[in-house]
């Protein structure tokens, strides 16, 4: 595992890197579709097992301490825009997003990450 990027939060917190990247309590963030998730913090990270490819995973810590992962690209690009606009170090209550889902072209279900309102 190679950390990639991670906000200033976590990277100052031992236990927060460990439930970022490490912890078997991570949640899919297809299964919070429909939430709005205020994130306090972030990582990205190389994942990879004996004999397969590297790929690259999105994790997001709630207010709560609950941790979302994903491998989505179109998620990952979501969450890309929103820390242009807002930055990486999050204040207060965390930033409000909302997990949300669509049916491809192709017909296939993704996820996307949208500011809650």
């Amino acid at each position: 595992m190679e950390i990639k990027r991670m906000n200033a939060t976590a990277q100052n917190d031992r236990k927060m890197q460990y439930k970022l990247t490490k912890s078997p309590n991570v949640q899919k963030l297809k299964d919070a579709v429909g939430q709005e998730i205020k994130v306090k913090a972030f990582c990205y990270y190389d994942d990879h097992k004996d004999g397969e490819q590297e790929k690259l995973i999105l994790t997001l810590m709630d207010a709560s301490g609950i941790v979302y992962g994903t491998n989505s690209k179109t998620a990952m690009s979501n969450f890309n825009d929103l820390l242009e606009i807002f930055g990486e170090d999050v204040d207060g209550d965390g930033l409000p997003i909302m997990v949300e889902s669509s049916v491809s072209k192709n017909g296939r279900e993704f996820i996307m990450l949208v500011l809650a309102e």
